[in-house]
């Protein structure tokens, strides 16, 4: 055995399958000249990965999951050895505070906080010996990896085979990046690339208090055994039991958590409760990662006091966008929307369908749309599912670019509400805008024009078209003592059609039926002027405001209001032109 040369570091970069020279800082091994014996193939890689990363969301001291760990890079590491030009080999960079190498044994022996380093995956050990007859390399002593991901493996001992093809590691901790941990008492790497811990337990709550001591988690899966595959990137629990508080276990069966961050097919936790109309419910899910972009989920809810109910929910990602679809299907009696408890009707089918997306065709063109629709008005209430008053459903196609807008939709609504008929809830179609914006180079302004239309149906009340062009002009100045000034010229003309107008409730909302129109002109001047101090221990803004605005009479009773029953007066619209949802907001406002 040569003795180890005490130097402040000493490096050593390994070529899988070369011959390499191992050099010390201003120090020559006694090997007569001969090179160091060529050392087998080193793969940093499988050490982080096959046996560490290769647990993806598993790994360490089941005994210990509060133990706590470093964060960033190991440090101390050497420069990352020069790329290799023959793509069979992996350079790995390889520091230690002193080495030994034993001819007669065959064996390289590093000591005193030892790293290794591939690319951006390291090792740190108290001790690191290599044994080139057997090829087995031993990691002992405070053994820290750190792969590619930023995954953390701590343990007692590690051993490894040069190509990794077995292994075994004691006493292990896995503290991945995103906070969840995995311990086990120890773990071994089988021929066919699999990965066996014993006795291991995971969490995935914080271990760390706010005040940065040790903590007990509120909740782990303790497991006999836990299997990693290479192949299918999953991890499986045997035997497992979900331990609350530290005191409570309920058992587990079939657990299964993927190491790519991905989702896996397989059953969901269970689901408990209770309601009036239903008695104690109780639902299982089944989940179906079809592809890694769509799945599949579905549901079936047992009730004491009402049939069965099954749900069914498909999501997808594509090229262009998501989208996804939700429907629920039971046979049940409905129930009166004042007293869910007192069925009134016979078993029907029943049932409600949630779809939504979004799909971007191109820079400019987009798609959304919405559908919600139940069978009735109880269905959502009695089976918890939602409270809102009402359904829409609605498409829109729209395009943007850096001048003009243009949107086409289409819009209906389902009501929820007892006393409410839905021949009077409108369908809104079509709903065309386009809007264009010019600079103006007369005076130096902006120059906007649109066009716009709607119809609205009823089947049990008053229909109304309209369409409308409008044209606006702004100049924004300030003046040489800090006041903005703002002129705005608007002109507007509207046409309206209606009929069955008699069966409009609110008489002030009917208008006169067939042809309408108007006329609408505005010249308005804003002024604000913005002061700023030192007051009461800071700096503040007092901003004094002043608008006129100018138009003459316009026509309005006669027209069909469809667009501005409901005022929107709110801080940041005071001073606009129009305070009215729609853009056709002028018969209260004007009138």
């Amino acid at each position: 055995m040569l003795p180890a040369v005490p130097t402040p570091r000493q490096a050593l970069i390994v070529r899988s399958g070369l011959r390499s020279r191992y050099s010390l800082p201003g120090n020559r091994l006694p090997l007569s000249g001969n090179r160091l014996p060529a050392l087998r193939s080193l793969s940093l890689g499988a050490l982080v990965i096959g046996l560490t990363a290769g647990f993806g969301s598993t790994a360490a001291f089941a005994q210990d999951l509060m133990r706590p760990v470093e964060s960033g890079p190991i440090p101390g590491q050497p420069p990352a050895p020069p790329a290799s030009t023959d793509p069979n080999t992996i350079p790995v960079a390889f520091e230690a505070d002193n080495v030994q190498y034993d001819k007669n044994g065959d064996t390289v022996t590093a000591t005193g906080n030892v790293v290794l380093r591939r690319q951006d995956q390291s090792v740190r050990a108290d001790k690191v010996t290599w044994n080139r007859t057997n090829g087995k390399i031993f990691a002992t002593g405070n053994v820290r990896m750190v792969d590619e991901n930023g995954n953390q493996v701590y343990t007692d001992s590690a051993e490894l085979t040069d190509e990794f093809k077995t292994g075994a590691m004691q006493n292990l901790l896995l503290a991945l990046r995103e906070g969840g941990r995995l311990a086990a008492n120890s773990g071994q790497r089988n021929a066919n690339g699999d990965v066996t811990l014993n006795r291991a337990a995971y969490t995935g709550c914080d271990v760390i208090g706010a005040n940065g001591c040790p903590r007990q988690p509120t909740w782990k899966i303790l497991a006999d055994k836990v299997t990693y595959s290479e192949t299918m990137q999953r991890v499986s629990f045997h035997h497992a039991r979900l331990e609350l508080f530290n005191a409570v276990q309920i058992p587990m069966f079939g657990v299964t958590v993927s190491t790519d961050g991905g989702s896996v097919s397989g059953f969901l936790m269970p689901n408990v409760g209770s309601s009036a109309s239903n008695g104690l419910a109780v639902s299982s899910s089944y989940y179906w990662k079809i592809a890694p972009d769509k799945d599949l989920t579905t549901t079936g809810t047992l009730f004491t006091n009402s049939a069965p109910m099954g749900e069914l929910e498909y999501r997808q990602l594509t090229s262009k966008g998501a989208f996804q679809i939700t429907g629920y299907l039971t046979s049940s009696k409905r129930t009166s929307i004042d007293d869910i408890t007192t069925p009134d009707s016979e078993n029907a089918l029943r049932g409600y369908i949630f779809a939504n997306g979004k799909f971007q065709l191109d820079p400019n063109w987009s798609v959304t749309f919405s559908l919600r629709r139940a069978t009735d008005r109880t269905f959502l209430r009695r089976y918890n599912i939602s409270d809102d008053d009402r359904l829409r459903s609605m498409v829109n196609v729209e395009r943007i670019d850096q001048n003009s807008y243009l949107s086409i939709g289409a819009y209906a609504t389902q009501t929820m509400i007892a006393d409410t008929a839905q021949g009077q809830i409108p369908v809104a179609l079509p709903v065309i805008d386009y809007r264009h914006r010019f600079n103006d180079p007369l005076l130096g302004g902006v120059f906007e024009t649109e066009l716009n239309t709607l119809g609205i149906q009823r089947s049990q009340g008053q229909d109304t078209q309209r369409a409308f062009a409008k044209a606006q002009w702004s100049l924004r100045k300030l003046t040489p003592w800090g006041q903005e000034v703002i002129f705005t010229g608007l002109v507007r003309g509207d046409v309206y059609h209606s009929s069955d107008n008699d069966l409009n409730d609110t008489a002030l909302y009917a208008g006169s039926p067939g042809w309408e129109g108007r006329v609408v002109a505005t010249a308005a001047v804003d002024v604000k002027w913005p002061l700023v101090g030192a007051v009461w221990g800071g700096t503040q803004v007092f901003t004094p405001r002043i608008q006129l605005v100018a138009t003459p009479k316009t026509k309005n009773l006669s027209i069909p209001d469809e667009d501005s029953r409901s005022i929107e007066l709110e801080d940041d619209n005071l001073f606009s032109l129009n305070r009215y949802p729609a853009m056709t907001g002028w018969k209260t406002a004007c009138g």
